[in-house]
């Protein structure tokens, strides 16, 4: 979840590097830090907080020399602190490492690292990279041979970049379970663990696959596997515009994806037809369905199991991914699973991905990043085409997951006709109108408990909408089918208590409207999201109408406006939420 980035070239690396890391920030903002080799002799700065903070006070910038490596921090391993950020450094300062994953054997490898005679500086898993690989550097005297010895050690998740005092034009890395991608300039070499840290200089990358090490220059790259074959790898051309990455005028990331998804829920419409048929053929034939994803992705993958079963006729379990072995015995080489992600990079769903594979079982997959260690390990993917989502709380992304799901079911069934891109690009911007009506609901913003309800396909839309106000603005939220109401929850419900009620006009609509008079005669607040007003509602959020079956892409939108105004009425930080990163790449 940390963000990790080095540069060797003709320019100087501190300004590079310092961009690549503010780029990067959304996979972890506790710390961050820069080591630069100059003249032999490695420099580094690191501190506590948000990047722009410590470059005010630290001004990462005024660091010498042609190549470094940086670091964003996700702390996991140690607390937030100085001595804890990253680079960290071996014994005798000849080596900086930065690291992205977990290293789960380190607790030993420290052991007998002290009992050998080394000093460490910091609580983290990281340091003793750097110190085995200056170890085995004493040992094999050849940085590669140390790199590929130290990597047989290690156990867990990892991508590192290493750089030596004594090699002033190369950097090392490797990767096993997380993501390293090259960046090849002209006459500059990028490592990172996102395209997004390198975009403005290089379009040309390659991504690392798992178990290989790389080896960059100002004048290239080399690839090996770890037990030290040489692998080709040629540059692909990635497309995201820099712009993309921009805030556009907006106050925060958050608020532009917000405002991004008219465009991008008619990119995620916009799909390979030939690749959507392959998924859709998988699917229909297949004898059992399961879709996973995590959070807001488990979401998606929850409305896409009703749409199934209602309009395609088809059985599909939709299974949080840390939660996927209790189902791993029920997969056999006639099942196919589904998985959904942003990063493709989560650690969950990689490995859930792994266990079916070895099953036999075929995996699909929608995601958004192009090139990802999902993506690579899919038969097929479909991608989200939302651009980068820097914004922590997934928005656009999820709009654009649900729209790949509404274009399968109507491949799957006869009854579901194909969605109109021009019509539900006019319907979102429509649903886009409730920002003032949102905005002025500011006495709910102050509530420590709220209530998400909704009936069918509406729950998954209860649940997001509760997920989305847990991250932006802390306050405690749950997310229930409105029928379980009267199963313990109203037991909470005295005079005052928010209730948010997900209630177009669909089949749902008398029943939930009766769960919402069940809170309200217990003295509950009843906000009302509905394409039209009732008596019940103490606040009305109007949404357009829509065809009924399309409610769940327009009825989450001002749930994820309320979310961000709530975070702003607290003082909060929507684009960084506390304790959560981007890409959850550890388990």
């Amino acid at each position: 979840m940390c963000g990790i980035i080095g540069y060797v070239g003709y320019k100087e690396a501190s300004s590079i590097i310092l961009n690549g890391l503010r780029r990067m920030e959304y996979r972890g903002y506790d710390s961050a830090g820069i080591a630069c080799l100059n003249r032999g002799k490695l420099e580094i700065k690191k501190e506590v907080g948000k990047i722009d903070d410590i470059q005010e006070n630290l001004q990462f910038d005024k660091l010498r020399g042609m190549s470094g490596v940086g670091h964003t921090r996700w702390a996991t391993h140690g607390k937030v602190t100085k001595n804890n950020a990253h680079p960290h450094l071996s014994c005798q300062s000849g080596i900086a490492v930065v690291h992205n994953g977990v290293i789960e054997n380190y607790q030993v490898l420290r052991k007998c690292l002290v009992e050998e005679g080394h000093t460490f500086r910091s609580e983290t898993d990281t340091e003793v990279i750097s110190h085995i690989l200056e170890k085995n550097y004493l040992i094999e005297e050849d940085e590669e041979k140390a790199i590929l010895r130290t990597v047989k050690q290690l156990k867990g998740t990892f991508a590192f970049l290493a750089i030596w005092n004594k090699n002033s034009d190369t950097i090392f890395g490797a990767r096993k379970d997380a993501p390293l991608i090259i960046g090849a300039g002209s006459k500059e070499t990028f490592l990172a663990s996102d395209v997004l840290a390198f975009i403005d200089h290089t379009d040309q990358v390659v991504f690392l696959d798992n178990m290989e090490i790389v080896t960059v220059t100002r004048n290239g790259y080399k690839v090996n596997t770890f037990d030290g074959t040489p692998v080709k790898k040629d540059p692909v051309k990635v497309s995201w515009e820099v712009g993309d990455a921009s805030k556009q005028g907006f106050t925060h990331y958050t608020l532009k994806e917000i405002y991004d998804q008219p465009e991008t829920i008619k990119s995620a419409l916009n799909q390979d037809e030939e690749k959507l048929l392959v998924i859709t053929n998988i699917i229909r034939q297949a004898n059992k369905v399961f879709i996973t994803g995590s959070g807001t992705s488990f979401h998606a993958a929850l409305l896409m199991k009703y749409l199934l079963a209602k309009y395609s006729k088809i059985h599909a379990e939709a299974v949080i991914s840390s939660e996927f072995d209790q189902y791993t015995d029920l997969v056999d080489s006639d099942t196919v699973v589904l998985a959904i992600s942003q990063s493709g990079e989560t650690a969950d769903i990689l490995s859930v991905v792994s266990k079916v594979k070895d099953r036999g079982s075929k995996v699909c997959s929608i995601v958004n990043a192009v090139g990802s260690s999902l993506v690579r390990e899919s038969y097929e993917s479909l991608y989200i085409n939302c651009g980068p989502e820097i914004g922590v709380a997934a928005t656009k992304s999820f709009t654009g997951q649900l729209a790949i799901g509404y274009l399968l079911v109507s491949n799957l069934s006869e009854e579901f006709p194909r969605i109109d891109h021009k019509s539900i690009e006019e319907f979102v911007k429509e649903a886009l109108l409730v920002e003032d009506k949102v905005k002025s609901l500011e006495s709910l913003y102050g509530e420590k408990d709220v209530y998400f309800i909704g009936r069918g396909i509406h729950h998954p839309i209860a649940l997001e909408g509760a997920l989305k106000l847990k991250e932006l603005a802390y306050i405690h939220a749950e997310g229930m089918a409105a029928g379980e109401l009267k199963h313990g929850t109203l037991a909470l419900v005295d005079a005052g208590t928010p209730a948010v009620v997900i209630n177009p006009h669909d089949e749902t609509y008398s029943e939930t409207l009766g769960n919402a008079a069940e809170m309200k005669a217990r003295g509950a607040r009843i906000i009302g999201v509905s394409n039209e007003p009732n008596e019940l509602y103490d606040d009305f959020i109007k949404i357009p109408q829509i065809d009924k079956r399309l409610y769940p892409i327009i009825e989450v939108i001002p749930l994820q406006i309320l979310s961000y105004y709530a975070a702003i009425y607290q003082h909060r930080n929507p684009d960084f939420p506390r304790n959560l990163a981007k890409s959850v790449t550890v388990k």
